[in-house]
Parts: C-alpha cells; structure tokens; sequence
C-alpha cells in the first residue's frame, strides 16, 4: 500500500514538474510576475523617502505573491484541462481518488512555487545586500512550513470546487489580487481597516505569512505566535475538511449522471 502510494506520487509529481517547467505561463507566474510587483514595491518606497526596499513585504512579499498566484491558476488550470479533455470523469472513476490526485498536483505546484521565495531570498542577499543574521530561525522554518500547509489546503480545495462545477472558474480567477490584498503579502495587515482584518482571518495564508514575517524580524516564539501558528493550522483543517466535503459531492455527482460536464 505504501509502495503503490509512493509510486503514484512519484510520477504525478514528476508529470506536473514537467508541466511547469516546459510551460512559459508557469515560470512567468512564479518569476516575471513576483519581479514586477517587487520593482512596483520599490518604486513606491522611492516615492515615500525609503532608499532601501524593505525586506519583509517588497522582497519577500513578492516571492509570496508569486507563490499565491502559481497556485491559483496551476491547480485550477489543472482541472479545467482534465475537463475539457475529457479525462476527468477517468480520473473520478478511477481505484485512486480524486483527492490524492488532486492533493499530489497541488504539492508540486506549491514546491514549483516555492522557486519564487527563493529567488527573492537571492535577490535579497546578492543584489540588496540584506543580512539574516537576526531572524528567528525555527520560528521561521516552522512560519514557513505553516504557510506551505495553508497553500496546499486551499488549493486542494479550490481544485475539488472546480471539479464539483465548471461555474465557479470565473470566480477562482477573481480570487487572486484580493487574497494578496486582504492576507497584506506586500504590507503590513495592521494598516488594513479592522473589517477586512476580519475577513482575512478566515484565510489560512494570513496568519502562516503573518508569523512568518514575524520571525523574519526576529520575534521570539512566545504566546502570541504560537497561538497564531495554532489559528493557521486550525484554518487549514478546516478548509481541507471542505475540500474532502467536495470530494464526496463531485463522487456522489459522477454516480447518478456518469459525466461532469453538466455542472
């Protein structure tokens, strides 16, 4: 059992690997688009007196917007190809799940992504000369590791959405600038009005990036960001919760009609 598991990892992960690479959509998803935001970031702190782009939120924050939107657009695209293939109903069909399909997509696109916070972490270091020296090293690999879970849970439940109905693509697309706005991927969330701080709780990836900006700026772990770490794993359960809600939804669909062309 769990060699076949293993297997089956192995080569979903290697077939999205060559998607993403051989794609130019893909790369400019997770280097062209983080660079334009990143040099817009630096424009406006030019503006505002700041010589120096701040490390957290222009730098770093950039490589997190180019990890949010390879997700949204990789590990929804992926569905909407196996719908208008017609290979979807094959993979539901299927003795392997929907959802370890799905869930093994998922993690591959977000380790692709992932080559978006480390170019940053380059630029920082060779072309702005930043020094680490000072951040909370296991608050950050442990921030880090949160956020990765925030990034798989939605987007495994994002992909279980699209395949339950082909309505719902135009409201995915919809969703990638105003998460980046509410989670404050390039700003502090403190500046955002205290309604849609509200909002944005209920997104995992705003309290795995807010604890992960903290322990860039070395915060030690104390209550404050454990409770927040809890609250991220909290979040992400529940939305993976959702995702297997969906999961049963899109199996329960594909019983009655035998297609899932009709959602």
């Amino acid at each position: 059992m769990i060699g076949n598991f293993l297997r089956l990892g192995i080569r979903q992960m290697n077939v999205q690997l060559r998607m993403r690479v051989l794609s130019l959509w893909s790369l400019a998803l997770f280097f062209t688009q983080p660079a334009i935001f990143s040099a817009i970031g630096m424009l406006l702190a030019r503006a505002v007196g700041n010589t120096r782009p701040d490390l957290v939120y222009t730098v770093l924050g950039a490589g997190i917007m180019g990890m949010w939107s390879g997700l949204v657009f990789t590990s929804t695209y992926d569905i909407r190809a196996d719908r208008r293939e017609g290979t979807l109903e094959l993979i539901v069909g299927s003795p392997t799940p929907l959802r370890r399909v799905v869930g093994f997509r998922s993690l591959l696109n977000i380790l692709a992504g992932s080559t978006s916070m480390l170019a940053a972490v380059a630029a920082a270091l060779f072309i702005f000369d930043y020094s680490f020296s000072g951040i909370n090293i296991p608050g950050v690999v442990i921030s880090f590791s949160l956020l990765l879970l925030a990034l798989w849970c939605m987007g495994i439940f994002l992909a279980n959405i699209l395949a339950w109905s082909r309505l719902s693509g135009t409201f995915v697309d919809l969703l990638e600038m105003p998460i980046a706005l509410l989670c404050g991927f390039m700003y502090p969330i403190s500046v955002l009005p205290a309604w849609m701080q509200q909002i944005s709780a209920v997104f995992p990836i705003r309290w795995g990036l807010e604890t992960l900006q903290d322990a860039l700026k070395g915060s030690l772990i104390d209550s404050a960001l454990v409770n927040k770490w809890l609250i991220a794993l909290g979040v992400s359960f529940v939305y993976y919760l959702l995702a297997r809600w969906f999961d049963r939804k899109v199996h329960d669909h594909i019983r009655i009609t035998g297609e899932l062309h009709s959602i």
